[in-house]
């Protein structure tokens, strides 16, 4: 479920952050609650501007596809703007412990 920010209308501002429950899944109340006021805090006062890119607002999605985190920013009406890949392999370490 996306959350969004007071002012949809900024440009250059996060105004949506949406996780992927397919990919990424729910967790716990605790660590739903968590998530809730991490994405809160993201889109509360920010200045987002993917580089090379002039626009706005923009929504970022979250998901896991195989092994990879992908950033999928988009403008609030879901135009495509960009998408960046993450391996999350240098990572698994630290998520398991």
């Amino acid at each position: 479920m996306p959350r969004k920010g007071p002012d949809t209308g900024d440009t250059g501002r996060l105004v949506a952050v949406t996780l992927d429950e397919s990919s990424i899944g729910r967790s716990s109340p605790d660590v739903e609650h968590e998530r809730a006021v991490a994405i809160y805090d993201l889109i509360e006062e920010n200045a987002f501007r993917p580089a090379g890119h002039e626009g706005g607002p923009y929504a970022l999605n979250l998901r896991i596809d195989g092994n990879r985190l992908v950033f999928d920013i988009r403008l609030s009406d879901g135009t495509p703007v960009i998408a960046h890949l993450l391996s999350l392999a240098p990572f698994s370490r630290i998520v398991k412990d």
